[in-house]
């Protein structure tokens, strides 16, 4: 070897602390004797030409070459062939040079034993032990930590040494990784936000470690991160824009300390059924049996808007529908009509509207019940009627006359009605046979807030009445009793005629004895 090489090693050292002390926590080696801790980095070249006398023996307790971890016991043995002085000096894989025994005097044939405990760092520690007739000086012991092969040039021949060497292994820890969410599915060309968390085998959290990521689709905002003070890392996906399966993985590498581990999450790319809203108008109703209503469905999505061109289903308790099943329109609308059974006593029905999810759309249903009534009175030859609901006035009276417009609305059944302004009127002739004693007279009728209709038979008036601001609805009628002095033999004549200030709405007129 070149000698200047050698040399060259002083101008590496560097003095950090001279420390007397029982435990120095920063050694490999801790024992019960002082210690003097340096900076030297023994070449493996300068450790394997250190000289090994017959004089001095030095060995560890699992032999020369063998693996401690980091953590365990180990006991040095020395023993010289005549008295003196012995210095044992720890070289440390990172540099560090412990003096673990300093200038003790041992005699001929006894063993001398220093204890301690392996603190690390891994790697190759070596152990070199110096024997020497007198103590040593501080100056003589610096320039033999630095240049052990060379003890004949600081000490002539009035010194020996010895040397050993064993494998520092960092005892590996098992960790555990884990990715939340573990299992989801997203719409395509979306993100989610994954986090990675390492833990120790004890559960304890793993700061300041490298986790790599990967996906076979998709892509990731990076592949690297590291693990913060609750051991976790986070990662952006961004989905690819097909429907597939993706799977991400995290995983962690093997280092000095902590056992690899990795793990995964399956991603759906599917998209998703979204939130659907039904209504059904109106809500609920109440009809006479033999009667009809109209219903009207609207679907629209979460953002409230229309969904037109999906099919809408209905089901009924009791009658009958004239569709069981209709597309919406531009304006997300279905409309059906109800047709109530004529009954005896009154009877509820039930009225399902559903739409069964299609074109990522998640179902939705809802109900409407409805109350059938009987109808108002039997029919017979004492019945007359005048109906604007069909949109043109039908009876079965004689000799018409009414003055308005026909209008749609302003009833529960979405059907039509003649509005009248006021002094307008509806007048017509009823003969109900022979001198009739009493008849009763029945109106559905709706009007503006403080509107009146007057209601006259023969010119006599028999009631003005208040009318009423909500929609007209079955089971909602103005009765007004006819008296036997009101009526004539034969032919009589009905008045309806509008009140001074606000319009009036007439749907349906039903004179009966």
């Amino acid at each position: 070897m070149n000698k200047n090489r050698f040399l060259s090693y002083r101008g590496k050292l560097v003095m950090l602390v001279l420390l007397v002390t029982f435990l120095l926590g920063g050694s490999t080696l801790v024992g019960a004797q002082p210690q003097i801790t340096i900076r030297f980095q023994l070449h493996p070249d300068v450790y394997v030409s250190i000289p090994r006398s017959p004089n001095i023996s030095l060995s560890v307790d699992k032999g020369e070459g063998a693996n401690y971890y980091i953590n365990d016991s180990i006991t040095i043995r020395y023993k010289a062939n005549r008295d003196g002085y012995v210095n044992l000096i720890d070289y440390l894989p990172d540099g560090t040079v412990n003096i673990l025994v300093r200038n003790k005097f041992v005699r001929s044939g006894e063993e001398g034993r220093f204890t301690g405990r392996i603190y690390g760092p891994a790697g190759v520690e070596r152990i070199v032990i110096l024997f020497t007739p007198d103590e040593v000086s501080e100056r003589d012991l610096d320039s033999f930590v630095q240049a052990p092969h060379q003890g004949s040039r600081i000490f002539g021949t009035r010194f020996a040494t010895n040397r050993t060497h064993f494998q520092v292994l960092a005892r590996i820890e098992s960790t555990s990784l884990t990715i939340e969410p573990s299992d989801l599915t997203i719409d395509p060309g979306t993100s989610v936000i994954l986090t990675a968390t390492l833990k120790d085998g004890r559960g304890r959290p793993i700061q300041g470690e490298e986790i790599r990521w990967s996906a076979n689709d998709g892509r990731l905002s990076t592949s690297r991160t590291t693990t913060d003070l609750q051991g976790r890392s986070r990662v952006t996906f961004y989905s690819p824009s097909q429907p597939g399966t993706v799977t991400v993985e995290a995983s962690f590498s093997e280092g000095a300390r902590w056992a690899s581990s990795s793990t995964r999450t399956t991603i759906r790319i599917e998209r998703q059924a979204r939130y659907s809203s039904l209504e059904v108008t109106p809500s609920s109703f109440t009809i006479n049996g033999g009667e009809n209503i109209r219903l009207v469905a609207t679907l629209k999505d979460e953002n409230g808007r229309p969904v037109s061109g999906r099919t809408i289903y209905w089901e009924v308790s009791e009658g009958d529908l004239d569709k069981y099943s209709i597309p919406t329109d531009s304006s997300g609308k279905a409309i059906v009509y109800y047709y109530a059974p004529d009954v005896d006593e009154t009877v509820d029905v039930k009225i399902t509207a559903q739409f069964r999810g299609a074109g990522g759309l998640a179902p939705t249903s809802v109900e409407v019940w409805g109350t059938i009534t009987p109808r108002v009175m039997a029919i017979n030859s004492s019945l007359f009627y005048l109906d604007f609901a069909s949109g043109a006035a039908k009876s079965n009276v004689d000799r018409l006359r009414y003055s308005g417009d026909i209008v749609f609305g302003f009833s529960l059944n979405d059907s039509y009605v003649l509005e009248m302004k006021p002094r307008e009127a509806v007048e017509f002739e009823f003969n109900p046979g022979g001198l009739p004693q009493e008849g009763a007279i029945f109106l559905w009728i709706q009007g503006e807030p403080g509107g009146k209709a007057q209601v006259l038979v023969n010119g006599k008036r028999l009631e003005t009445i208040n009318v009423s601001r909500d929609a007209i609805a079955p089971g909602g009628e103005e009765e007004i009793v006819i008296p036997a002095s009101a009526l004539e033999e034969g032919s009589n004549r009905l008045r309806i005629e509008a009140g001074a200030g606000r319009n009036i709405r007439l749907q349906k007129v039903v004179v009966a004895f």
